[in-house]
């Protein structure tokens, strides 16, 4: 394979050509430039692949590069690698566009710069991106983010995670992963001060955070020994210290001492923890409310300048209706979203969604709540079945929740 290989980045063809040797191919006939000017002086030749970073043309819009590639290596299979370090959603859209027009491939954003490194490996062979020999996934992640802010994702992921715990059977992880605004603690009234993530960045920096380290900054809630949280930092300003690696660090520890972790998440991709939960969970639930300025401007308006460059389709996510009222139709929403419907969750009445808010606890041990409670039982069923690789007869669906988990809420309620 004869490999042209464009990149800003000193030791970026060495990261590439580890890639490639991983996967048995032959590295050694890369060619590599890391300018503009060398690399239009080595299109003068031909070449098999033209692997290009966007970085070399931080200054140029995509029309005055793109189309003169193609134009001296018509023959060649061309891959770019956008910039994650300048985000125009316009120039990525006219970059998309052209790369279409053009027969170029994308690779897509939001990526720890080892699956970068993978994609773009995976993309010059022409093949899927393959998880190495004893990647250990065993656990399944949840990605619970709003449409936007104070649709009830917190609330969702809080109540599903009491749901799984009640009923004795997994090992629940609840990660607040909303870092800007974290809201976990307050809603479970969670006195605990002395242990959150923040304690664990220098382990998740390094790279060297281990199972024991994650349960030891998890708080249990009650009597519920089966749910371990893990807090947000009060540490604000600290938001954007959290990288991709080390948010894949943690959701890869979580993975394997867990066997479903739910992670709360802040509403806007302006994150690595937003971005990489989402990117790398198995499941994935958009919390919207029946409004226009939910649904309908801030999903769709997010999706089309950033999710859709991540390579994520709406097909991949499912919709949760919140606070949904007799006369919502959630089905519909969830096909005008392109969706598939994860679940209805009716409004609390008398006011029990703001009671629960303000004295910390939560609506699913609430008495009077019962439709909420069943809408949320339904969700921790499709989990259940999901960790226990849909073992029959596992199913908790509503209205027939066993006497063990009542018995799990009530010391919750009252421990």
């Amino acid at each position: 394979m004869n490999l042209l290989f464009a990149h800003p980045q000193a030791g970026a063809a060495d990261l590439l050509g580890s890639q490639l040797s991983r996967s048995g191919s032959d590295s050694d006939g890369i060619v590599t430039v890391q300018h503009r000017d060398r690399l239009f002086a080595r299109l003068e030749e031909p070449f098999d692949v033209v692997a290009v970073h966007t970085g070399l043309f931080y200054d140029s819009y995509p029309w005055d590069w793109m189309p003169e590639i193609r134009r001296k290596q018509p023959q060649a299979r061309v891959i770019v690698a956008p910039d994650e370090a300048v985000y125009d959603s316009f120039m990525l859209e006219a970059l998309t566009r052209l790369a279409e027009t053009l027969g170029f491939a994308v690779l897509p954003l939001g990526g720890t710069d080892q699956e970068t490194f993978e994609a773009l490996a995976a993309s010059v062979e022409g093949r899927s991106v393959r998880k190495a020999a004893g990647d250990k996934r065993s656990g399944i992640v949840v990605a619970v983010w709003s449409a936007s802010s104070k649709d009830g994702a917190t609330t969702v992921a809080v109540n599903t995670a009491l749901a799984l715990a009640s009923a004795n059977r997994l090992r629940v992880g609840l990660i607040d992963g909303n870092l800007r605004n974290p809201e976990i603690r307050s809603q479970l009234n969670l006195t605990e001060t002395d242990r959150s993530q923040f304690k664990l960045r220098p382990k998740l920096q390094t790279q060297t955070l281990q199972p024991e380290d994650l349960l030891d900054s998890c708080i249990t809630y009650r009597k519920m020994n089966g749910l371990h949280i893990l807090t947000g930092s009060p540490r604000r300003d600290t938001a954007l210290d959290m990288t991709p690696e080390m948010m894949a660090h943690l959701l890869q520890t979580a993975r394997s001492v867990f066997d479903v972790t739910l992670v709360d998440l802040n509403a806007y991709p302006d994150n690595a923890a937003t971005v990489c939960t989402v990117r790398g969970a198995d499941i994935r639930w958009l919390v919207a409310q029946n409004n226009y300025a939910s649904y309908r401007t801030s999903w769709r308006e997010w999706f089309d300048c950033y999710w859709k460059y991540c390579g994520l389709t709406p097909s991949d996510i499912s919709l949760i209706l919140n606070r949904a009222s007799s006369d919502d139709k959630p089905e519909r929403i969830a096909d005008a979203l392109h969706m598939s419907l994860g679940a209805s969750i009716p409004n609390a009445p008398g006011g029990l969604g703001m009671k629960a808010v303000h004295e910390g606890v939560p609506l699913y041990l609430m008495p009077k709540a019962e439709p909420f409670t069943e809408a949320i039982d339904g969700l921790a069923a499709l989990l259940t079945k999901r960790a226990e690789g849909d073992v029959p007869g596992t199913d908790l669906a509503p209205g027939r929740r066993r006497k063990p988990g009542w018995i799990s809420r009530l010391s919750a309620l009252f421990g």
